[in-house]
């Protein structure tokens, strides 16, 4: 069963805000870089298997993150792809309000 997380784009005014909070609900530790390097690796390396991202506002994230936003988007929708199929502990998913 996945575990749910929410991301609040209207509590995000920028990149540093994203990754910071996203680091904290995932657990990512304190050398994390804070960055879309880091967070591929992090979520490559199966540290986000087993959740459901629910990002509401996203469309407000959008407009303040720009082209990083959909790097973001770009980086789970791999991270989906990559987990699919391998049991129900390594799946990630995520969704946009």
């Amino acid at each position: 069963m996945y575990q749910s997380i929410i991301i609040d784009g209207d509590i995000m005014n920028s990149e540093k805000d994203f990754h910071r909070n996203l680091a904290e609900m995932l657990d990512f530790g304190p050398y994390y870089g804070n960055n879309t390097d880091a967070l591929w690796d992090m979520l490559s390396s199966g540290m986000a298997c087993g959740f459901f991202i629910c990002w509401k506002n996203s469309s407000t994230s959008k407009e303040r993150l720009g082209e990083k936003f959909d790097i973001i988007i770009d980086l789970f929708n791999k991270t989906k792809k990559r987990y699919q199929g391998k049991g129900e502990d390594m799946q990630f998913d995520f969704q946009l309000d």
